[in-house]
């Protein structure tokens, strides 16, 4: 902040704070040289070099919150020394270890701004490095989690292999693909784990046939022509019987969805038939009706048993999604 009442230093002890402070900045006396900063910054004197000055002792201090508030603040301003600026804060973002961020920033960047030759050539250098050190710590996450996987499969904690798949799932799947495929096909593999597994693949477009065997079915999917549960085929089947109670009755159409879902995800990629459809509809509509205490209109008595054997399954398979996965 600027000194009140418009008080400035004399010429002479201006002059002799920044050389002060750029004379501590290089013998990295930087606790030292900060302090001669802030005390030009205070009387108003934002030149670049104290800007720079003050930023560069932020980095060395360990202050990455304040130098990176900083550095924001500097680039905002988008003034002549915009790029010396952005030079600093991509360098505060390597050292963070954050590289993806460096990657995006220069890919904006490059987009709009036309960066000159020399400093083109020091940004190209550090994407790369940034991409592959970005590209060696997501692998070298996946490989502990996946490691972490299978000591909970051999623990038999499918709770914990969920949250580790889940943790997975914006990873490099190509690596483990294997192992994946071989747990797709496990008989004794928790079904609300292999959807988790399946939407990995599914996010990661993977574009080769793999097999999953699941409640003693078994079925073929190329997980790349697949949605994930929310938006697949057998959820959108049951969803256009349940359109005007969506209109009708928001609250109950909110409760009914969460038990579609749960049940969906626990099924996937099995989808239901068009009859089937018909019938998880009507009984999802009585299951959700019978938590909140609303009578349903009387149905056949063969409709009726199709819909209390569908309400069976429904409830089996909510207690199965909820034993496992995270709401």
């Amino acid at each position: 902040m600027d000194k009140e009442n418009n008080v400035v230093l004399f010429p002479g002890l201006k002059t002799r704070l920044e050389q002060e402070g750029m004379k501590e900045l290089q013998e990295k006396n930087y606790t030292a040289a900060i302090d001669k900063f802030e005390q030009l910054l205070e009387y108003g004197y934002r030149q670049p070099e104290i800007l720079t000055g003050r930023l560069i002792c932020l980095m060395e201090l360990g202050r990455h919150e304040e130098a990176e508030e900083m550095s924001l603040q500097l680039l905002a301003a988008k003034d002549k020394d915009y790029l010396q600026y952005l030079h600093i804060h991509l360098t505060l973002l390597f050292q963070l270890g954050r590289y993806e961020e460096v990657v995006e920033l220069l890919d904006e960047v490059y987009a709009r701004e036309n960066i000159p030759t020399p400093l083109r050539a020091s940004f190209d250098q550090l994407q790369k490095v940034s991409r592959k050190m970005a590209e060696d710590k997501s692998q070298t996450t996946a490989d502990q989690l996946i490691h972490n996987f299978e000591k909970a499969r051999s623990d038999q904690d499918a709770a914990l292999q969920w949250r580790l798949i889940q943790k997975c799932h914006s990873l490099d799947v190509s690596p483990h693909v294997q192992k994946m495929e071989a747990y797709l096909l496990d008989e004794e593999a928790d079904p609300v784990v292999q959807t988790a597994v399946l939407e990995w693949l599914v996010k990661q477009e993977i574009e080769f046939p793999v097999t999953i065997h699941k409640m003693k079915e078994t079925q073929t999917v190329v997980p790349e022509d697949l949605e994930l549960v929310d938006k697949s085929d057998g959820m959108e089947s049951v969803l256009k019987h349940l359109h005007l109670l969506e209109q009708q009755n928001p609250s109950l159409y909110d409760l009914v969805y969460k038990l579609l879902y749960r049940y969906m995800y626990v099924k996937y990629p099995m989808m239901p038939t068009e009859e089937d459809s018909a019938v998880l509809a009507s009984a999802l509509q009585k299951l959700a009706s019978s938590y909140l205490q609303i009578e349903q209109p009387a149905v056949t008595e063969e409709k009726a048993q199709k819909i209390a054997t569908m309400m069976e399954e429904i409830i089996t398979f909510e207690a199965k999604y909820l034993t496992v996965a995270e709401e």
